[in-house]
Order: structure tokens, then C-alpha cells, then sequence
């Protein structure tokens, strides 16, 4: 008798989390590129980078592909993340082919010099310096659809980063799979694997992640909806981060929804607090999302996404 999708899916997460190659644990800190690595929207960023892995949300792009069977619609946002650096983001899914298909554009901009201290894991060796011209650019596009009982998926990223007149481009892909989980949904993925970039004779490696979430929302609680998310990642140099979050959300009209969110998450290496905060404005097929999290020194992260159902 073959296993339920849940346990076959807890299985490979304990395998994809414990046998991460020995190759890729040497890597350094200092790795790239940074704008793979930021939080996957602003409902991500505002529950301690734990994504609502039921919530349809086109950002999942961004997290695991094979959430793309459940995604849908069209997301815009932008993340400014110190005085001199701005993120931007644009993500899109719809139904095709039994599953679904998506694409996204992540693009980061440091006009100026990017403290290491805002980036879990050391800052990207490109952008250490900062100076006018120093940008990175991913283009991802993936398809995710139901195989052997478990949602599946595959994403491929072309990544480019920017520093003057120099530039280095490379690949890299991401797999995943997810089920239904009690009241939610949760996920393993692989992501960013693929070769480094290379700058003369200086290799830059990929910020290679495995990660498992899991992520609930509609629970009732007197006249407020609630629900959470939760997350855990081991990086490619062996570090583990954590992260989870709760939302609650109140409908005082009927198609007019109000959300505010809490969260919490490892911060290695930086000088960001552990919380976070967010809310959301959800009024028929428009979404507004909002999130910050404070960092010593800098005015902070501030995250907005703009979605459409």
C-alpha cells in the first residue's frame, strides 16, 4: 500500500534537508545574486518571510513552482530596503495544461553602498561597494501541476547582475512539490541551484536553499478570520534560518477585507530585527499588501505589493 502524498512529502523533506551537497556547504558567506534571496512579497515579509502557501498568491513564484496549480492573478511590488537600494518585482500565473503556468521579473537596484548587514548570509560581492550602475536582474518562468498524488513543479531563472560597464550572467532552476497538510498546505522546494557567476578569476556562487513550509488561512475566530505560516531553510554554507507568522482578517463589508500580520524570524549576520509587521487592504479583485521590518542603522525594510485576483 503506497503512502499518503503527506508522508511521502515529509520524507523527501528530511532527505533534501539533511543530504544538501558537502560541495555546496563549503560555499562562503559572501554569495549572489541578492535579489533571488529577498522576501517573496510583502504578505511573505510581514509574517517572518513565511509564505501563505493557500493563498493562490502569483508570488509563489518566487517560493516553490509547484504552487503554481493553485496561483493566480497578477502582482506588482516594490521593496526599498535601505536609503539607496530599491527592489521591484512583478509576478503573473493562470491555468494551462492541466496545471499552471507562471513568470516573474525581480530586479534590485543599489544606487549607493548596501550594508552586508541588511542580507541574511553577507551581501553579494558585487554590490559590497555599491556605485551607480550596480544592479541584478532574475527572470524566472516555471510550471507546476499534480503528479503521483502531490503538486509538482519546475522553474528556470535567468540571472544577471550589474556593477559600471561590467556584467556576468548565468542559470538557475527550482524544484518543488506540495500537498494538503490538515487545514493548509505545505511545501519542500530546491532553490537557486545551479553554476556560479564568474567575475575575472573570482567565482560568485548561487545562494543555493532548501526550504519546507507549511501555510493555513479562513480559520474562525469570533467575527475575525485568521490563520499562519510557517518556514524553515538550510542555506548552502549550513546555516538554518526559521520564520513563521499569523494574520488575522476582518470583513466589516462584505467584499471589503482588512488584514493585519505579525511575524518572526532568524536573522544571522544582520543587523534587522527578528520582527516583523504587515497588513493588507482586500477589496474585490484588488489586493494591497504592506510590510516593514526594522534594521539598526538604516530606515528600515518597506515592502508593497499590488495584486490583482
Amino acid at each position: 500500500m503506497s503512502a499518503p502524498p503527506s508522508t511521502r512529502l515529509a520524507l523527501l523533506a528530511v532527505l533534501a534537508l539533511a543530504t544538501l551537497p558537502s560541495a555546496a556547504r563549503a560555499q562562503a558567506p559572501e554569495r549572489g545574486p541578492v535579489v533571488v534571496d529577498l522576501a517573496f512579497g510583502a504578505r511573505g515579509l510581514g509574517m517572518g518571510g513565511a509564505f501563505q502557501t493557500d493563498a493562490g498568491d502569483p508570488d509563489a513564484v518566487f517560493v516553490n513552482p509547484a504552487l503554481a496549480a493553485q496561483a493566480g492573478g497578477f502582482s506588482l511590488g516594490a521593496q526599498r530596503f535601505d536609503t539607496e537600494s530599491t527592489a521591484f518585482s512583478i509576478s503573473t500565473a493562470r491555468a494551462w495544461h492541466g496545471g499552471g503556468i507562471f513568470g516573474g521579473i525581480r530586479h534590485l537596484d543599489a544606487a549607493g553602498a548596501t550594508a552586508p548587514g541588511l542580507h541574511t548570509g553577507g551581501i553579494d560581492p558585487l554590490l559590497a561597494g555599491g556605485g551607480t550602475g550596480a544592479s541584478e536582474t532574475a527572470l524566472t518562468l516555471g510550471y507546476g501541476r499534480e503528479l503521483f498524488g502531490l503538486r509538482t513543479g519546475v522553474s528556470t531563472s535567468w540571472l544577471q547582475q550589474r556593477y559600471g560597464a561590467s556584467n556576468a550572467a548565468t542559470f538557475s532552476f527550482d524544484v518543488g512539490v506540495s500537498t494538503d497538510l490538515g487545514p493548509g498546505t505545505v511545501h519542500l522546494a530546491a532553490r537557486n541551484l545551479g553554476s556560479a557567476t564568474t567575475w575575472g578569476a573570482r567565482e560568485v556562487e548561487l545562494p543555493s536553499t532548501v526550504a519546507a513550509g507549511w501555510g493555513a488561512y479562513g480559520r474562525q475566530l469570533g467575527p475575525l478570520d485568521w490563520g499562519g505560516a510557517v518556514t524553515a531553510a538550510r542555506r548552502a554554507d549550513g546555516e538554518w534560518t526559521y520564520g513563521g507568522g499569523l494574520e488575522f482578517g476582518y470583513w466589516p463589508v462584505r467584499g471589503r477585507t482588512f488584514m493585519a500580520r505579525i511575524g518572526a524570524q532568524s536573522v544571522p549576520d544582520t543587523d534587522a530585527s527578528p520582527l516583523t509587521f504587515g497588513g493588507s487592504y482586500l477589496g474585490d479583485e484588488l489586493v494591497i499588501d504592506y510590510a516593514f521590518q526594522a534594521v539598526d542603522g538604516f530606515d528600515g525594510v518597506h515592502r508593497i505589493t499590488l495584486g490583482w485576483r
